[in-house]
């Protein structure tokens, strides 16, 4: 039930139509509900990060609450501030503090899900020539299975450390890496989105970097600079034509006004700066930002959003949970074997962090699922103890000791 939630975590699509509850969000209650009935349930699921996880969700949802009743709506206050105790608190639960086998299982899922979610969009664009479809907006972004397109970028560049550790712990081999990153790097073309490209060209960058070795760094550097001048050189003749006009005219021309909707993104923020000042204690109240907006839209902006609808402390909340990923991921990295799980977590954590200041509110469960996800591993290692050095012959050799049980040594049933 666990792998169904994680694997249809990026459907966003498939969700009742009165309130925001999806597939995945049914596969999950059912998870957690077999955890509670097995006593299985963990107490601190982020191990040494959980207090300051907690605390950091307390703030968050109850500064936007209490915004919310003094302030701004009630009923929208009680319904996101549930969405992000639910999404942050309740899934980190049923995904983290898992044992090393489900954790690969997990990752596996929801990487296969991107996977095929890049797959159909290549599919639907390229061989159908499909527009204006429930997969494809009116001017031919890709928007998958999230609606969203810059969230569907952003959602596959999410998935590109969660590989990488896959292929780094002995997860899966190498040549997953060399299929899976040029697949979704299209994914994202596909969506002709700038915060995706280069959400996934920092992914990458802080994932190879924090390895420390100069030979992946190099060739990363090198095959950076061959895309990017092949893109420059030759990409109207084989790049689609949303990217052309949303990302490489920006890059030919060096104006960035060219970036797709950058200018009007950056007049949302300056007035947010602005209306932050004013909300040093209070926000103005949970999904109240457009209606006090001149341009009658949220900024796309996790933090200046959150600032402004849950007042200061609010914002605390959020940062906490931040920097309660990056304890788990700097205490894991202190055994050698735990440093590739490290490099997951702080590199998932950090992109995050990143995509943040380009998006809106953060609960939707395509989001925070792979931010759990990458948090994991680290878990695992505080948990756990460290992990062998290749966790695909562990789980090999686990099985087929298992196998070589003979029947009166195993446990009754």
């Amino acid at each position: 039930m666990a792998a169904a939630s994680v694997f249809l975590a990026p459907f966003n699509i498939l969700r009742v139509d009165t309130f925001y509850f999806t597939a995945s969000d049914a596969f999950a209650l059912a998870a957690v509900l077999a955890m509670v009935l097995g006593k299985s349930f963990p107490l601190a699921p982020l191990a040494a990060g959980t207090l300051l996880w907690n605390a950091g969700i307390a703030l968050l949802c109850g500064m936007l609450l209490l915004s919310s009743l003094v302030v701004g709506d009630p009923g929208r206050g009680f319904i996101i501030s549930a969405q992000y105790l639910y999404a942050y608190f309740l899934l980190a639960f049923m995904l983290v503090s898992r044992p090393w086998a489900e954790t690969v299982v997990l990752i596996k899922a929801f990487t296969c899900s991107i996977a095929l979610m890049c797959l159909q969009g290549i599919v639907v664009i390229d061989v159908l020539k499909g527009q204006g479809s429930s997969f494809v907006s009116g001017n031919g972004r890709f928007v998958g299975w999230v609606e969203r397109e810059n969230e569907c970028a952003s959602l596959i560049a999410l998935a590109v450390p969660l590989l990488l550790w896959m292929v780094a712990s002995g997860c899966a081999r190498p040549r997953w890496a060399w299929i899976g990153v040029p697949l979704f790097a299209y994914g994202i073309v596909l969506t002709g989105s700038n915060t995706g490209l280069i959400g996934l060209v920092f992914a990458l960058t802080v994932f190879v970097v924090m390895t420390g070795s100069w030979r992946r760094i190099i060739l990363l550097a090198g095959s950076s600079f061959a895309t990017f001048f092949i893109a420059v050189t030759w990409g109207r003749d084989f790049l689609p034509a949303v990217f052309q006009r949303r990302v490489l005219n920006a890059l030919q021309n060096g104006d960035i006004d060219e970036a797709g909707t950058f200018a009007d993104r950056m007049r949302l923020i300056k007035e947010a700066i602005g209306k932050a000042d004013n909300n040093s204690l209070l926000g103005i109240g949970a999904d109240q930002y457009r209606q006090v907006s001149e341009l009658h839209a949220p900024v796309h902006n996790t933090f200046l959003l959150i600032w402004v609808e849950a007042g200061l402390p609010g914002l605390i909340g959020f940062l906490l949970l931040l920097v309660a990923g990056i304890i788990v991921g700097m205490l894991a990295a202190r055994p050698r074997e735990g440093r590739i799980a490290a490099i997951c977590t702080l590199a998932t954590v950090l992109l995050f962090a990143a995509l943040a200041n380009a998006l809106p509110h953060l609960y939707g469960r395509f989001f925070v699922v792979p931010l759990l996800l990458g948090i994991a591993p680290s878990v695992a290692i505080l948990r756990d103890g460290p992990a062998p050095r290749s966790v695909a012959r562990f789980l090999r050799r686990a099985r087929s000791e298992r196998v070589r049980l003979q029947p009166a040594q195993r446990r009754p049933i």
